[in-house]
């Protein structure tokens, strides 16, 4: 290998260490983010070029009791529907609020979706009654059903794109369609997927790869430096 293929090959590498970097500080920085999923970053160095692919890891997170009752996660697979400003999304945080227009929302604001649409979680427009929510997504409200959780899963997960911290989005080839048993559980919220002691291993062991790279280069540097001094000496 030459030289020049050897600084390209470091050059590379380096930079997809920076970028790989940055992944594990963003799953670092949403470990408390509520239904947050991790990603995780693979890179190949080549010649001349680096392969690399950003994947995230869909696995479920911890569930933990809030006894809030517009609260709610899932168990399994599946995502909660909402609309926002740029069309649908989907979400694992489960933790919703109503806005004043009785309207179930996200913390952000945006509709959480039903099997009918909007949810309205008011009883004609008079202040809501006791909220009741069955494992297959039912809402009851004093015992009245007025909708059913949305609730859509995906053949390609890997189809799905982020937006933001909590939502992902239909990147066009998910496969997607609504999740005919769900399992929902009220009063809860899942937690982000992200184990920080992990990703602090990891952390620290790009940044010691890091460092070896950066020696190489040096070695390499140094090594060019010499030559080109010799070289001088018999002009």
């Amino acid at each position: 290998m030459s030289i020049e293929i050897s600084i390209i090959s470091l050059k590379n590498k380096m930079v997809a260490q920076t970028h790989k970097s940055r992944v594990i500080a963003n799953n670092l920085a949403n470990v408390n983010t509520t239904g947050f999923k991790k990603d995780e970053m693979f890179f190949n160095v080549l010649e001349q070029t680096t392969q690399m692919k950003v994947e995230t890891d869909f696995s479920q997170g911890a569930m933990i009791a809030t006894g809030n009752p517009l609260d709610f996660a899932l168990s399994g697979r599946g995502f909660f529907v909402v609309e926002t400003e740029k069309g649908e999304a989907y979400t694992r945080n489960g933790h919703f609020m109503t806005g004043s227009d009785g309207i179930l929302r996200t913390s952000d604001g945006d509709p959480v979706l039903g099997d009918g649409g909007l949810i309205n979680i008011s009883l004609d427009g008079e202040k809501s009654g006791k909220i009741t929510v069955s494992a297959k997504g039912e809402i009851y409200i004093d015992n009245e059903l007025i909708d059913t959780l949305k609730i859509m899963d995906f053949d390609n997960l890997s189809g799905l794109n982020k937006l933001g911290k909590d939502l992902l989005v239909d990147g066009g080839n998910a496969l997607g369609g609504v999740v005919d048993n769900p399992m929902v559980f009220q009063g809860k919220l899942e937690e982000s997927n992200v184990n920080p002691a992990n990703e602090l291993i990891n952390l620290i062991e790009l940044q010691r790869q890091y460092e070896s790279s950066q020696k190489s280069m040096k070695a390499i540097d140094d090594a060019l430096k010499k030559a080109a001094t010799e070289v001088s000496q018999y002009r």
